[in-house]
């Protein structure tokens, strides 16, 4: 399994799922977004430009109650970017979405592209419960991941006065790496001003920091959240695209059964995205 948010994936060279000419891997990207309070992103792996990215979520049938409440969480991000999701059931794939096998209330995903380097394996776990709370923000903190942002908390210049004594207690040396510590100063990144609001910003514990230092959760996209994604992803001008696809107003009822096979490789606990602990 590769490693998760913003670590990257294994070096090993895994194919690219069919013919990499037909890839929805996009050519890196150096031309600089403009400035404006967002989340952080790494161009080199965002999508190839009005592509489709084929989500597969193994083995739930495209019409029940959790890929539905999946569906509508996620669709908040697509009036805002030039790409399409088409769900797909199975394990074929560019992004490809299991449960959560270690912590039901936990999120993880593969920054952009990176997940095409393991057909073999799931790119993104999200919670089981649809119903919960807090499912909607954490599909679209996973998604945001998906399309290549890494978390607005590890901005160099959030300055978050951690505690590392209780947080070495809580996570290991390479959760606190690829999930809390500052992402370094560097080119891969287009790191503008800090924001808070993000979606991409995880709730802080007051138990995690120095003089009770807190975060409250997101609860929707903030405005820089917006600003990134149609930077990252612009429309074109004049795009007719209906605001909300149909699907981001069903309200989904429990009638049908849920199906879900184990993946064959499940996510290791290093790849932890700790957002909702």
């Amino acid at each position: 399994m590769p490693a998760m948010i913003s670590s990257p994936f294994s070096a090993n060279a895994a194919p690219l799922l069919g013919d990499p000419k037909e890839s929805v891997m996009g050519p890196p990207q150096t031309e600089s977004l403009s400035r404006g309070r967002r989340s952080v992103g790494e161009p080199g792996k965002y999508w190839q430009q009005n592509s489709t990215i084929k989500i597969a979520m193994y083995e739930y049938e495209m019409d029940s109650p959790y890929v539905l409440a999946v569906k509508k969480a996620a669709g908040h991000w697509l009036p805002h970017i030039n790409l399409k999701f088409e769900f797909v059931s199975g394990e074929e794939g560019d992004v490809r979405i299991t449960q959560n096998l270690l912590n039901e209330s936990d999120g993880r995903s593969a920054i952009g592209i990176d997940a095409l380097n393991t057909p073999w394996s799931p790119t993104m776990s999200l919670p089981g419960n649809h119903l919960a709370s807090d499912f909607d923000v954490t599909v679209m903190h996973e998604f945001g991941h998906m399309l290549g942002a890494h978390h607005a908390h590890q901005h160099p210049d959030a300055k978050i006065p951690w505690s590392m004594p209780r947080l070495e207690k809580l996570f290991t040396r390479q959760e606190l790496q690829d999930n809390f510590l500052a992402l370094p100063k560097d080119s891969r990144y287009e790191q503008l001003p800090y924001d808070a609001n993000s979606v991409m910003h995880y709730s802080i514990n007051a138990n995690w920091t120095e003089r009770s230092w807190e975060q409250p959760s997101p609860c929707k996209l903030s405005d820089g959240d917006i600003a990134w994604a149609k930077k990252a992803y612009p429309r074109a001008s004049g795009d007719t695209l209906s605001d909300l696809p149909s699907h981001v107003e069903l309200h989904p009822t429990p009638d049908r059964p849920t199906r879900l096979k184990v993946p064959r490789s499940k996510p290791r606990a290093a790849d932890s995205d700790c957002t909702r602990r």
